[in-house]
């Protein structure tokens, strides 16, 4: 039987899947993340200390909802806890909405367009670690994805500008599906996030996550259950390089629903 992936959330990665839902149906997935890193990437590529533990955990709600056969609305809010040495942080991030829009589909195949708007929610540009840029930004791309007996594969390329002092980005991803069995399901991703080096360049403190001009290129493996219209979803998060950016490692436990 042909399996299309019901989900269109990546851990930390805001490009979405390339298949649009039903009309009227809703996805909600709620997540629980813990990242940690001892080391960053300079800016040459070189591993060096940070000097504290940096931590993050995050509570992030993402939902779905089909506006007709063709558009999917899209929405995500995320909580986070920081820490680093004895400075700590915690509120909500950027609240980011969008939206797909399916150009063509085929049998076993998914092409759309995808655009996301990245807005701040009041959190302070002095806190440290800081949550955020403190900054909006826009973001739009195209999504491609097919499906088979087996499983699928599903990909992503976008841009996004922020309206300040980050540097632009060039975002990817690439995700594959396996089917193991009926409801087990295996999933691995690769995510590359590539800054352009424009826009007035400001230090932002202890969150290395947070660095306005960074390149970074990391793996996930997840393994999802699958009870009709319910899944869940843990997920190890591997940081394979990156300038200016933290050597960090992370897990992540997710429930999918799908209505």
């Amino acid at each position: 039987m042909r399996y299309v992936p019901i989900f269109g959330l990546i851990p930390a990665v805001s490009l979405a899947s390339a298949w649009v839902k039903e009309e009227n149906a809703l996805f909600i997935s709620t997540t629980f993340n813990r990242y940690r890193a001892r080391d960053y990437y300079d800016k040459g590529g070189d591993r060096r200390p940070i000097g504290c533990t940096f931590e993050k955990e995050e509570l992030r709600v993402y939902g779905e909802y089909g506006l007709g056969r063709r558009t999917t609305l899209t929405f995500k809010l995320p909580y986070d806890w920081l820490s680093c040495g004895g400075d700590k942080t915690s509120g909500f991030v950027d609240f980011e909405v969008g939206f797909i829009r399916q150009m063509r589909k085929g049998k076993n195949y998914s092409f759309s367009l995808y655009g996301n708007a990245i807005v701040p929610t009041g959190y302070s540009i002095t806190d440290s670690p800081r949550l955020g840029y403190g900054r909006p930004a826009l973001e739009g791309g195209l999504l491609y994805g097919v499906s088979g007996r087996l499983g699928f594969l599903d990909s992503g390329l976008g841009y996004r500008h922020y309206f300040g002092y980050p540097s632009s980005q060039i975002r990817t991803y690439a995700t594959d599906g396996i089917n193991i069995f009926k409801n087990i399901q295996f999933l691995t991703t690769l995510d590359l996030q590539m800054g352009l080096g424009d826009g007035k360049r400001k230090q932002v403190g202890q969150n290395v996550l947070l660095e306005p001009d960074y390149k970074l290129a990391q793996t996930y493996v997840r393994l999802r259950l699958m009870f009709e219209n319910l899944s869940f979803v843990a997920t190890y998060q591997y940081v394979l390089w990156g300038k200016n950016t933290g050597v960090g490692r992370g897990v992540d436990f997710s429930v999918w629903w799908s209505f």
